[in-house]
């Protein structure tokens, strides 16, 4: 009995750590933009990342969108924390492209995100949302 109990705790802990991210991830373009945008403004960068298309520009680009978060002032933060965001534009470009447009209320300055598909997961292509096209063909 002692030996069955263990081994069906070994089991829950081992369940419950494999979790696979990409489960917990949105199955749509724009729940995926919402959890990305809504996370950049919330400062939370940590799971923002988790969006962002793996590739060595994306990665980059991300990296000095952190260091450029990171020097903004605890005023600025809170403001971005506090606001809400509006979709302006929904654009389905295909079945494996997104472009949404958006704008917050403390900047109130429209940008868009680009989304794209793969192995049906949707990922944030921050090349375009950051406008660093120099590498895009």
């Amino acid at each position: 009995m002692k030996k069955t109990l263990i081994l069906f705790c070994c089991c829950i802990i081992f369940f419950a750590c494999s979790n696979n991210t990409d489960q917990k991830r949105p199955s749509t373009s724009l729940d995926t933009g919402r959890e990305f945008i809504r996370a950049t403004l919330d400062g939370d960068v940590e799971k923002a990342e988790t969006f962002i298309l793996k590739d060595t520009q994306n990665i980059r680009l991300f990296a000095s969108y952190k260091d450029f978060y990171k020097k903004l002032s605890p005023v600025q933060k809170n403001a971005y924390k506090k606001s809400s965001y509006i979709i302006n534009r929904y654009n389905d470009v295909n079945d494996s492209t997104t472009i949404i447009n958006y704008s917050n209320d403390y900047m109130n300055k429209p940008m868009d995100i680009k989304l794209v598909k793969i192995d049906k997961i949707w990922n944030i292509d921050f090349a375009f949302t950051s406008g660093d096209t120099s590498n895009i063909k």
